[in-house]
């Protein structure tokens, strides 16, 4: 993760996704040309087992399917523990609870942003869920591209961004 923060600042280095047959998942993967950076593998503890597998997508960032091996009792997942230390301030603070993540971007250098698109419906299944060109989304200085990709069920959207002209720099710059 060092090497990644070194190279892209900060940023995202896995996207993780829940899914019900890991197995099956990353064998359709393969056949559709995804590249497999670890193969499937479980852990456990005392609270079940959770299978896992990581894929490669775009530039440095790579997918790793999570697959409960039914009901897991741990806090979090195989190996995760509750810190040693506690930070007196969290009882202070107002209750935090994040349910759901609308949406995970992925910036693409020019002409980068269809075959990134491709790739995502090609081996993950996935379909164009929306798209927009630089006359939608622009300032006076700048502007971009999107294409909206999603999972079957529409509960991952990925949109897959590039660059456009404008007089300055575009925030995916």
């Amino acid at each position: 993760m060092g090497d990644h923060l070194i190279k892209h600042g900060d940023g995202v280095k896995d996207v993780a996704f829940q899914v019900e047959d890991c197995d099956f998942l990353v064998k359709k993967a393969k056949e559709r040309g995804a590249v497999v950076v670890r193969e499937p593998w479980v852990e456990q503890d005392s609270g079940g087992k959770v299978k896992y597998t990581v894929i490669q997508t775009y530039g440095d960032t790579t997918h790793t399917f999570v697959e409960y091996m039914g009901p897991y009792k741990g806090l979090f997942l195989p190996g995760y523990q509750e810190p040693l230390f506690r930070d007196p301030l969290l009882p202070k603070l107002p209750p935090g609870h994040l349910s759901f993540i609308d949406h995970v971007v992925g910036n693409q250098p020019d002409d980068k942003m269809v075959p990134v698109s491709d790739w995502y419906q090609k081996c993950l299944l996935f379909h164009r869920f929306w798209s927009i060109d630089d006359k939608q989304i622009h300032t006076e200085y700048s502007a971009l591209r999107s294409i909206v990709v999603t999972n079957y069920e529409e509960t991952i959207k990925m949109p897959i961004n590039e660059p456009a002209i404008g007089k300055k720099k575009s925030q995916i710059q």
